[in-house]
């Protein structure tokens, strides 16, 4: 499936990228075989443009390229908390992890201990994006790419994004 540029280009228009963007040495192929799957194609394309990036000093999204085999082989392990919560109470934690079939694979973080992410149902370009709150109920996840999220995010059409920035401006800082 072809990348539409629109929702990058509609990002960049809100929130100009860092001026010295902070990207991963890997190549995407050796990442993908790495993990096991193929990430969206929106995703690579706001990377190759933003690289590892923060806004707002709220939102952070990691260029994935930087974390070595040796990191991604401990990945699935760093969400085992989430996956004992699970055990306790499945009717309040009710997603599947990655690895796991369909399960929940993180692209960002905010500095209040949220996950953002993708379900990992169909292929790539299909993934929903999914918040798993560090302090609230888990809503649903959303149909859309992950740069859609993040336009609707910082232009505040879609999602509050007035308190999480915590006074500081919405731009976009090298992380």
């Amino acid at each position: 499936m072809a990348q539409n540029p629109a929702p990058l280009n509609q990002l960049v228009a809100l929130v100009p990228p860092p001026s010295s963007p902070h990207f991963g040495t890997r190549g995407w192929d050796e990442l993908f075989a790495d993990i096991g799957i193929r990430l969206p194609d929106d995703y690579v394309a706001f990377i190759e443009r933003y690289g590892s990036c923060q806004f707002a000093r709220w939102l952070g999204v990691v260029d994935m390229r930087v974390l070595s085999k040796e990191a991604w082989a401990q990945l699935p392990h760093e969400m085992d908390y989430y996956r004992e919560w699970r055990e306790d109470s499945p009717e309040e934690y009710s997603l599947a992890m990655w690895p796991e079939p369909g399960g929940f694979f993180q692209w960002g973080s905010t500095i209040d201990g949220d996950a953002i992410g993708w379900l990992t149902i169909d292929g790539p370009e299909e993934w929903p994006v999914i918040v798993v709150p560090h302090d609230s109920d888990q809503g649903p996840a959303i149909a859309e790419t992950m740069t859609e999220w993040l336009v609707g995010w910082a232009s505040g059409n879609r999602y509050d994004s007035s308190g999480f920035a915590e006074g500081h401006p919405l731009v976009c800082e090298r992380w």
